[in-house]
């Protein structure tokens, strides 16, 4: 009897250090697989945000795939909408197969490490994405990433058509409050880039009754952003600098002028408009 209760006790020793070395073994295995190495694993791609965050127990996988995209709206800042998707996978020998719920929509992964990298295809897809891994702390920064993104992209529309309608303006005008004298800048050369070529041109009025005007010619260079403007030439073999803020668009500007202590208002006008100047015909 003594023997039974003592074999059972050995039996039930050898279960438990049998249960303890097998949870051992699989707590180590589990930290090993690289899924449980990261917070989360992420992918960006024109303005869009994706990340995996993933557990793997007993090769069984659990998580969910986060979206995010930058939003406009009608507000003054834009907003970012994120969307989060359950999921759920297990280990393959190939890697892993991941099943998302995306709104009752059930979309199958299949994903594999590629070095350091999550490789993630979308079954029945030809392309798959790296995922790279990454800390809390990445992963805000990729949040922030998104946001300074935006705000890029938003600057490169403005540029591109401030620079687009700025090309399409056949010449700007100011007109001397007493009429003594009237200046045109055209802009031959506009860059993406801020840089600027054209010329100014001048008409006084003269005390001389057989010249009463007097016509003059200055070649511009200069810089720009579409809010700011310099513009740079010489008078009298000086160096002169002219300095200004255009008006919300391309449609008008005010500039230094060296006659002047003040800054002018300068306003497009078209060819048609150009043409019927007394001074510039």
């Amino acid at each position: 009897m003594k023997r039974n209760k003592l074999w059972g006790a050995m039996l039930l020793t050898a279960l438990l250090i049998g249960i303890g070395l097998w949870w051992t073994i699989t707590e180590m295995k589990d930290r090993r697989d690289p899924l449980n190495q990261a917070d989360a694993f992420v992918y960006t791609d024109n303005g869009m945000l994706y990340w995996f965050e993933l557990t793997s127990r007993k090769g069984k996988v659990e998580g969910s795939l986060h979206q995010q995209k930058l939003m406009d709206g009608y507000s003054e800042s834009p907003y970012i909408e994120e969307k989060t998707f359950p999921l759920t996978g297990e280990s393959t020998e190939k890697g892993y197969e991941f099943i998302v719920n995306a709104d009752g929509k059930r979309i199958a992964y299949h994903a594999f490490f590629s070095g350091p990298h999550l490789s993630v295809q979308k079954l029945q897809e030809k392309d798959s994405h790296l995922y790279n891994p990454v800390s809390e702390e990445e992963l805000a920064e990729y949040v922030d990433a998104l946001l300074n993104y935006h705000a890029e992209e938003k600057e490169n529309e403005r540029l591109r058509k401030f620079f687009s309608d700025l090309r399409q303006v056949f010449g700007y005008l100011h007109t001397s409050e007493d009429g003594s004298y009237q200046l045109f800048i055209k802009i031959d050369e506009a860059l993406l880039e801020g840089e600027l070529t054209g010329s100014l041109f001048m008409v006084e009025a003269t005390d001389d009754k057989n010249q009463p005007y007097e016509e003059s010619k200055y070649v511009l260079n200069g810089v720009t952003d579409g809010q700011m403007v310099e513009l740079y030439t010489t008078v009298d073999n000086k160096k002169i600098k002219m300095t200004g803020d255009f008006h919300d668009d391309a449609q008008s500007f005010d500039l230094s002028f060296w006659k002047a202590n003040k800054q002018l208002t300068f306003n497009a006008i078209n060819k048609e408009e150009y043409q019927k100047i007394p001074f510039f015909r």
